[in-house]
Formats: C-alpha cells, structure tokens, sequence
C-alpha cells in the first residue's frame, strides 16, 4: 500500500535512460562545485563517523556520494537508500566492486532498518519531497537512525517559488548549466517542472524544517547559487 511518506515529485528517475544520465554526470552540470561539496561532507560526516563508522545515505541512487565517500573514507560501513530501483541499479555499476560492501535498501527513510549510524547524509533529495510535513516526518526518520550527537548533512535546491527572487534564482540555475553544456530546452522544462511542482523551499524554510525534525546545532557549510548544505547533530 502507498502512503504519503512513500511519495516523491515526478522528475523520471525511474526512466533508465534518465538514471543513467544522472549516475554519468548530471548534478555536476547543475550543482556548483559539485566534487567539492561531496569532499567537505565526507570531511563532517568524519567528525562523528570516525574512519570505520556507519553512515546513512538518504536519496543514494546515481552512486556519486557513495563514490566520494568509499574513496574518502574506505571503511565506512554505508547504508544506501532511494526509492528508485533503476537509479539503484546505474549506482552499483558506478561503484563497481566496492558496491558489495555496501547495504541497499529500496524504498524511503522509513523503510531502512533500525539503526544508529554515526552520521548520515540527504543529499539533493529533500527538494523532490511535497509537502512540509512529509518532509520533517522524513528527516525525523533520518534522525532516529542516527547516534545522538551523531552530524547530518543536508544538501538542497533552495527556492521559494511564492518569493519574487524565484525566477531570478531559476533564470542563474538555468545558466549555470546551460554554460556547463547542457541544452537550453533541456534545462528550461526542467526549470518549469520545479514550477510546477513547487517542493522547493526557502533556505530559512530548509532550517526550519530541520529544527521541527529535533536537529540542532545547525550550521551552514555550503552555498552554490540556490543550492544550500547545512551539517547538524541528530
């Protein structure tokens, strides 16, 4: 049975050729310093996970975390969700053997087993979420699998489309990545389903959110144009 915790925006992860693309390049045409922003969260995660902790990846598929993370830091113990089957499978070919030590899960927070990892990671996943309210219910799951104390990473495409600033913020989205190749045409109906779909938030929306889920210490490590990354304590 479906239920409103098991729903994300339609963006066609679920088509093999878009998961594809995505697992081969697609964020880092979209996302401003994208091999940085994945080096400086492993760098946090570390605080809490040490050299051989457990860490919690929510919205892994595509593998371009998991394979920052296992070269990183190679005794991680990582648990891999993302309710997509066909961006699950485009992540396990990206990480070749090291998928093995790696645990799979198939579905949305709630669905990964009990645990207490040492740190956890949402990565350009929340913004697919609707509704506020599903989104804190999903970062409280993320939370209750984490050790108290334990650092969270949030990465977000952070706009407010009620905010007279969202075509502006849209219209620097567009051009970063049309100037990193991708078509323009591409990238505009892209821009117009984020319209369309309205489950982006405003970076105060995005903190918010994280202080009704019980996260605290809340301090912002990353700005790339409209993307925003926070590290928190569960």
């Amino acid at each position: 049975m479906t239920t409103k915790l098991d729903s994300v925006a339609d963006f066609g992860f679920a088509d093999p050729e878009n998961a594809r693309n995505y697992a081969e390049s697609g964020p880092a045409d979209f996302v401003p310093g994208f091999s940085a922003l994945h080096r400086t969260t492993a760098q946090l995660l570390s605080e809490t996970a040490g050299s051989d902790g457990k860490v919690f990846v929510l919205g892994a598929g595509g593998g371009h975390e998991l394979a920052a993370f296992s070269e990183a830091q190679p005794n991680w113990k990582l648990i891999a969700v993302d309710p997509a089957p066909e961006m699950l499978k485009q992540a396990k070919l990206k990480l070749g053997d090291a998928a093995k030590h790696i645990q799979w899960i198939e579905g949305f927070a709630h669905d990964a087993p009990a645990m207490r990892a040492d740190a956890a990671a949402c990565l350009l996943t929340l913004h697919v979420i609707p509704e506020d309210e599903i989104k804190i219910e999903t970062l409280k799951q993320v939370r209750a699998r984490i050790k108290p104390g334990g650092n969270f990473a949030l990465v977000d495409n952070c706009i407010d489309m009620d905010s007279p600033d969202a075509d502006r913020l849209l219209n620097r989205f567009v051009q970063f990545a049309v100037e990193s190749g991708i078509p323009r045409a591409q990238v505009s109906e892209f821009r117009e389903k984020l319209k369309e779909v309205r489950t982006t938030r405003s970076p105060e929306q995005e903190e918010q959110l994280l202080q009704a889920a019980g996260f605290e210490h809340i301090e912002l490590y990353y700005v790339g144009l409209s993307w925003r990354g926070w590290i928190a304590k569960a």
